[in-house]
């Protein structure tokens, strides 16, 4: 069995969030970013060190860290969204798992593509200069579709791949709504099934691999993410094709760099958060200043193991 099918009941990186409330926040920035990985230059990259945190995010970011994310072990698994951009030396690579009767375009299928692409540089720009992050772009690539019926893969094109293997779908026992046949791609193209296996070669080499699925359902409500992937509604994902910056698919992203939800009390720093922050449901509708400085803090305990990470110094 596909091990893609297990993802959201055995992943401890996984959330999944029942709702998502709109709220007003100020994006920290909107910007464009190359289809091809960039490196940082060596004069770029001390730009920014952990001493630069503003003092008033030091006690939250560490509670997070220490009583979230160490004790959950959220980013001991080599898996993380920081792992696979280094092991795909700054490329992403998606299979769209398309679990919907919804037909798909081929301009559609351009802009989900383009959307990924967008999202992901969200995160990463705000690890451009920051401790040896070497990477000044990500490109991001659509390298295969999962339907089962491939009809629904509007004007396909001779360089398009479609994946028509499913199985059943564990959620369809207690949601009769979701689609029973769940789609999946090959597990030998699967980063995903292979991670752990330092030797293990793609079939057609590293390019032909996907990192992640990015996962739509008919009828499945709120959204889930983690180092597998993310996944919402077929219509959902279909209403984002455009967005800069998009509230529920940068949440799950986050998910994927290791981050938790707080919906608890219990779940939140005691002294509370200095500033909103994206993995709080409700909080903000955008990364916050506050999340850029957990995905560096989380960058800086991270690439102390310089074996997961080697560095170009």
């Amino acid at each position: 069995m596909n091990v893609w099918s297990k993802a959201l009941c055995l992943s401890t990186s996984i959330t999944i969030c029942a709702s998502l409330l709109a709220f007003s926040s100020t994006p920290l920035y909107a910007a464009k970013y190359k289809k091809a990985p960039t490196k940082i230059s060596s004069s770029a990259i001390t730009k920014l060190t952990l001493a630069n945190m503003p003092s008033n995010y030091k006690s939250s970011i560490e509670w997070v860290w220490n009583n979230r994310m160490v004790k959950e072990g959220s980013t001991l698994r080599k898996n993380l969204i920081f792992d696979q951009i280094f092991a795909g030396k700054g490329t992403l690579n998606y299979v769209v798992r398309w679990q919907s009767n919804k037909n798909v375009t081929l301009e559609q299928r351009k802009q989900i593509e383009s959307m990924l692409s967008r999202q992901v540089n969200h995160w990463n720009a705000l690890l451009v200069g920051y401790e040896n992050w070497p990477y000044a772009s990500i490109k991001v690539k659509v390298v295969g579709w999962a339907c089962v019926n491939p009809a629904l893969i509007l004007n396909k094109q001779p360089n398009e791949i479609v994946y028509t293997d499913y199985i059943t779908d564990g959620l369809n026992a207690t949601d009769s709504t979701i689609p029973v046949k769940l789609p999946v791609a090959p597990d030998p193209l699967s980063r995903f099934e292979h991670f752990t296996e330092s030797q293990y070669a793609y079939p057609g080499g590293i390019d032909k691999r996907f990192d992640m699925y990015l996962w739509g359902t008919t009828n499945f409500g709120g959204g889930a993410g983690g180092d597998w992937g993310q996944r919402m509604s077929d219509d959902y994902i279909l209403s984002i094709l455009n967005a800069d910056q998009d509230e529920i698919m940068e949440h799950e992203l986050g998910h994927g760099f290791g981050f938790p939800d707080f919906y608890e009390e219990q779940d939140r720093p005691p002294g509370g958060f200095p500033d909103k922050t994206l993995m709080w449901v409700g909080s903000s509708i955008t990364i916050t200043n506050w999340d850029a400085w957990l995905l560096r803090y989380t960058w800086s305990q991270l690439r102390q193991d310089t074996s997961r990470f080697p560095l170009i110094r």
